[in-house]
């Protein structure tokens, strides 16, 4: 496998050699940039390990040839770059859709998962969501691309203090070229729909560990169905917080999160 043909990848390594690896996962419109609060609180127990997805920042030009997206391929992808670093087990830890992405990996190679954190899981979707997924490209034609991904980060994030985590990812995701918004966004309708049942309808054979604000309007109510189900899952709420929790409120994430790996 050549090197130009993997994700654009970071590696902050622990000072121990035998430290196990974790992997951070951003979500959709974000990059290796989302992670910046947590990258050197993790690396004091970890090998960290961060990628930009396909089509998002460094990763822009590496996949240009690939005319559509799903979570299997985006998931697979992942594990290219897993294996290049020829790392045996890893901890994941995921942000919004990077939980679905995440899953799949999961879903795909379980023996390689050690435990796994998500910030803001997406596991589900009501009937707005459904709506707004299904004609989710339809709309982006219409009012631009890039300004459905700031609709749809207003609609998420709405309180006044969601602003500074909604702006990061506005910003963020302006580093999208309108072809990777296309692709993107035409995974939002029958392909999210059947990837969150056939992802979400198990009890994961990893530990997973989600951290749900308690402002997350349009995803609180799968993710604690989801976790009251089965036993690998648990679960907080964090108070006065919205769906990134990860960026709204990084202290708190940073300490629950590594605590809970770090027993694991």
């Amino acid at each position: 496998m050549s090197q130009k043909a993997l994700l654009h990848y970071e590696v902050y390594q622990n000072h121990n050699p035998a430290a196990e690896w974790t992997l951070l996962v951003h979500g959709a419109g974000g990059s290796t940039r989302t992670w910046r609060k947590q990258i050197e609180h993790y690396q004091e127990k970890f090998h960290v390990l961060l990628i930009d997805l396909p089509g998002h920042a460094q990763s822009a030009a590496k996949n240009i040839d690939q005319n559509r997206y799903d979570f299997n391929w985006i998931a697979n992808k992942i594990w290219e770059v897993v294996d290049a670093l020829a790392i045996a087990r890893i901890n994941i830890v995921a942000v919004s859709l990077g939980s679905i992405i995440s899953m799949q990996m999961l879903h795909n190679r379980p023996e390689k998962v050690i435990s796994m954190v998500f910030a803001g899981p997406i596991v589900g979707l009501n009937f707005k969501l459904r709506l707004l997924a299904r004609t989710g490209l339809t709309l982006a034609k219409i009012v631009g691309f890039q300004n459905f991904y700031a609709l749809t980060a207003r609609i998420a994030l709405p309180r006044k203090n969601h602003k500074k985590s909604r702006e990061i990812f506005v910003r963020e995701s302006k580093l999208l070229t309108d072809e990777e918004y296309r692709k993107w966004t035409a995974m939002y309708g029958k392909t999210l729909d059947d990837s969150l049942k056939l992802l979400f309808n198990y009890n994961p054979i990893s530990k997973v560990y989600f951290l749900i604000g308690a402002q997350d309007h349009l995803f609180i109510d799968p993710a604690i169905k989801y976790a009251k189900k089965f036993t690998n899952i648990s679960f907080e709420i964090i108070d006065r917080c919205g769906h990134l929790v990860s960026l709204e409120k990084p202290d708190i994430f940073n300490e629950k999160s590594l605590k809970f790996l770090t027993q694991q």
